[in-house]
Formats: structure tokens, C-alpha cells, sequence
């Protein structure tokens, strides 16, 4: 009975919150029409409706368009040093990369001449100990 009590008490809680967060339908009806005075009950013409969307998506395109240059250009301006910064640093690893990629080509030739001269001194040192 001791341990009925507190999940008769956990299992209640959430239909409790329910019921004090439950809304009126009146309330819900100012919010569905949005405080822009549409009435949801109203039958308005679809000219009206399309010509209110068509003008809305303009002003919003025009918005983020706006919104966007403005932050593009914010940042542009914020991250100019770092940018050039970065363009130093971009030749200064290219100039690297391309003494690497030059070792790299004079390495294998000097692998190949090596190996010739080993094989050949090997037949040489090995012709002299047998006679």
C-alpha cells in the first residue's frame, strides 16, 4: 500500500498539468487567427489570398536578400586581416609543397643509381673473392 500511494501520485501529475495548462476555446481562436484580424469563419476570395501571399513572399525575398548582403559584407569587413593571413599562409605552403614534390622527383633516380651500383660492386666483389 506504501508504494501504491507515490505512483497513484507520479501516474496523476501529468493529467494534472493538463488540465492547468488546458486552454479555452476562445483563447485558441484569437490564436489561430493570428492577432491580424482574419476571421477563420470569414470566406474571403482567393484573388485577395493570393494577392496578400504573392506580396508577403516578395517582402520576406526581399528581407533575407537584404539580410544577407549586409551580413556577408559584416563579415567581409571582420575577417579581412584573417583573410590575408590565411593568403600568406596558402604561398608559403605552396612554395614548400612544390621543394617537397622536387626532393621527391631527385629521390627515386638516386634510389634507381644507388641499387645499379650496389648490384654492380656486389658482382664485382664477388667475381674477385671467388678467383
Amino acid at each position: 500500500m506504501i508504494l501504491r500511494t507515490p505512483m497513484l501520485l507520479i501516474l496523476l501529475l501529468p493529467l494534472l498539468t493538463q488540465i492547468c495548462y488546458a486552454q479555452t476555446p476562445e483563447e485558441s481562436r484569437n490564436r489561430q487567427s493570428g492577432g491580424y484580424g482574419i476571421e477563420p469563419q470569414r470566406l474571403y476570395p482567393g484573388t485577395l489570398l493570393l494577392e496578400l501571399l504573392e506580396t508577403a513572399e516578395t517582402e520576406i525575398d526581399q528581407a533575407v536578400t537584404t539580410a544577407y548582403a549586409e551580413g556577408y559584407k559584416a563579415a567581409s569587413l571582420r575577417f579581412a586581416p584573417e583573410a590575408a593571413a590565411f593568403k600568406i599562409a596558402e604561398a608559403s605552403l605552396k612554395l614548400k609543397l612544390e621543394k617537397e614534390r622536387k626532393k621527391q622527383k631527385r629521390f627515386w633516380p638516386a634510389v634507381g643509381i644507388s641499387a645499379g651500383v650496389s648490384i654492380i660492386a656486389g658482382l664485382f666483389l664477388g667475381a674477385a673473392v671467388s678467383r
